[in-house]
């Protein structure tokens, strides 16, 4: 099945290199000891946790990291901007002649793969020219791991060469073994984009964003997060059941902006006044306020008096719950949390979240919470303990990617 995925990617080199030349020449770096390839936002989040370590520890150390998305390389600059001696820029399309040059020119002692970013060439070019190849922070979803237990003929006689996959939990290890990486060669380590959600708290500065929502002292925010489609109409029944609690407001962040009329829309339907977040700077008094940019989330979270994670009202596996209970909130879900199995766990264990069946489950939670502030706030320290035992996953991946230099 690789030679199939090899020849047509060859063939399709010489017909796309002419349209996107950046993706096929060759890189301008000579002699890197790290190439680390990750795929846009998110994973960029967790390569600059793992990279910041990973300098910590190894000052000096030549790196270049390689993004998928021109979002995730803008973002990589921005957090690891302050670091010496990474190199970072679009990743190169995965045809056999571009990686095989890119290998030639770089020489990397290591090739790290963040997350799931298994591309075929990439994987046999590097094994070829004898380069370990390392998977860092690996996930796969149920989503992605019936794509790619479909494709285990391809992919099986490449990561079965793999030298060490790093996994966030469990499942996770269960399933990169499905796939073809021998056990003892798949290690739990955790989750680095959380360690980078601790840092985030040291640096909060929530004042400019209390002045903009012009939030007055009694008044609390229930603050619905990352939340995707199709649960418009859970959102809105739930504000609608709340909205006769004085004093309470609420931020409304889908996890997609665009998708901001769409809950605007479902919400004025029930006869309720929503504000947009976006270009606005007269939100005082506004109750349901919703946000169509991206950013203020984690603010957000940190003003909160408790938090409802998104992706979890429709079969979509969740939204990443270790946010808000990082910053000691407490924190509601619903029944699909598959991406996130153990954060939701250790939350659940540890009294730190509700996880609920259906909007009526879900204000029944909520207005307990309201009702009785004490119990929120020992909800939340709870959130934040659990949160703390997830920590250090960074370090646990730069330790491991030093073993190969």
């Amino acid at each position: 099945m690789y030679r199939l995925y090899r020849l047509s990617t060859r063939l399709l080199e010489k017909i796309l290199s002419r349209k996107y030349p950046e993706r096929f020449s060759p890189p301008g770096e000579d002699g890197v000891e790290v190439w680390m390839h990750a795929a846009s936002v998110g994973e960029s989040r967790v390569a600059a946790a793992i990279l910041e370590e990973t300098l910590r520890l190894r000052p000096g150390l030549r790196v270049l990291l390689t993004l998928q998305t021109r979002s995730g390389l803008e973002q990589a600059r921005k957090l690891l901007k302050s670091l010496p001696g990474i190199r970072i820029r679009l990743a190169p399309w995965d045809g056999p002649g571009t990686i095989g040059a890119w290998l030639r020119k770089l020489s990397p002692r290591v090739l790290v793969l963040i997350e799931t970013e298994l591309w075929p060439n990439l994987l046999f070019e590097a094994l070829s020219h004898g380069t370990p190849v390392l998977i860092l922070n690996g996930r796969l979803s149920s989503r992605s791991f019936s794509r790619y237990r479909r494709l285990r003929p391809l992919f099986a006689p490449l990561l079965a060469r793999v030298s060490m996959a790093g996994v966030i939990s469990e499942e996770d290890r269960e399933r990169f073994l499905a796939l073809g990486i021998p056990p003892e060669r798949v290690r739990i380590l955790g989750n680095a984009k959380h360690d980078l959600s601790f840092r985030r708290v040291e640096d909060l500065d929530p004042v400019p964003l209390v002045r903009r929502l012009g939030l007055r002292p009694g008044e609390r925010l229930l603050v619905f997060g990352s939340m995707r489609r199709g649960e418009e109409e859970a959102v809105s029944r739930i504000i609608s059941g709340l909205i006769s609690v004085p004093d309470l407001r609420f931020a409304v962040v889908p996890r997609h902006p665009e998708r901001a009329p769409e809950f605007e829309k479902h919400l004025t339907a029930r006869g309720l006044a929503v504000s947009f977040f976006r270009n606005n700077h007269q939100l005082a008094g506004a109750r349901i306020i919703v946000v169509d940019e991206i950013g203020p989330l984690f603010t957000l979270y940190a003003l909160a008096e408790a938090a409802v994670v998104g992706g979890s009202f429709q079969p979509l596996g969740g939204q990443n719950p270790l946010e808000p209970a990082i910053l000691g909130k407490p924190v509601l879900f619903g029944p699909h949390m598959e991406n996130f199995p153990l954060e939701s766990r250790i939350l659940l264990s540890g009294g730190g979240a509700r996880q609920v069946n259906s909007v009526e489950e879900a204000l029944s939670v909520l207005f307990d919470w309201l009702h009785h502030p004490d119990k929120a706030r020992e909800q939340g320290w709870k959130a934040f303990q659990c949160a703390r035992k997830l920590r250090g996953a960074s370090r646990r991946y730069a330790e491991l990617l030093l073993r190969f230099l």
